[in-house]
């Protein structure tokens, strides 16, 4: 089995580091993002984005963070809503959404001359994403996507992670050997018998 990447490699200095005004631009798309997550974002609302931007950014999601046969769609639909749920609120977010869905778009039809949804070679959907990774709208996805992710206590059992064992008294009695993935080795008296043979 080979894998092959497409890496679109960067088009020039804008790429080569993060500016203060994209830092601060990305800080704060996270924190709204993340306050979003963390107030009521299943409230109903009217989304700022039509049906195939509502469908692109869930694959984007998917793309950034994807977990195959692990994570359901209900997870993933959820990290989308939240990104929509921010946008909805804050007009400048939803410009700044809107606007970078539809370069990412564009760079699709103009590689593969199909929508971005419509790519079916999740490398080449890796390749369009590195492309935007620096800007602040990516960014503001990725992070919502992050914690909505690997800080949902729901979906920590999913990744075989029990969550803080403090309370517990620690790992060694909770969870230090319940790995499943790595075969059992011989037992002590099998390894002192091997010993003295």
């Amino acid at each position: 089995m080979s894998i092959t990447f497409h890496r679109i490699p960067p088009s020039g200095p804008d790429h080569l580091g993060m500016s203060r005004r994209m830092f601060l631009l990305t800080t704060t798309m996270a924190g709204i993002t993340t306050s979003m997550m963390l107030g009521s974002a299943g409230a109903a609302f009217a989304s700022p984005l039509d049906a195939g931007q509502s469908a692109m950014l869930l694959r984007m999601v998917q793309d950034i963070y994807p977990h195959p046969g692990l994570l359901q769609i209900s997870h993933y639909e959820s990290i989308s809503g939240t990104v929509i749920k921010g946008a909805q609120d804050n007009a400048e977010t939803a410009t700044a959404l809107i606007d970078g869905l539809g370069r990412v778009n564009a760079l699709a039809q103009e590689l593969f001359a199909v929508d971005y949804v419509d790519v079916a070679d999740a490398d080449a959907r890796e390749g369009i994403l590195r492309k935007f990774q620096n800007e602040g709208f990516f960014q503001g996805v990725r992070w919502t996507a992050y914690f909505g992710i690997y800080n949902n206590k729901e979906v920590w059992p999913l990744f075989g992670y029990q969550g803080s064992s403090v309370e517990q008294g620690g790992y060694l009695d909770r969870g230090f050997s319940d790995i499943t993935f790595v075969p059992q080795g011989p037992t002590l008296e099998q390894r002192l018998a091997e010993v003295q043979q």
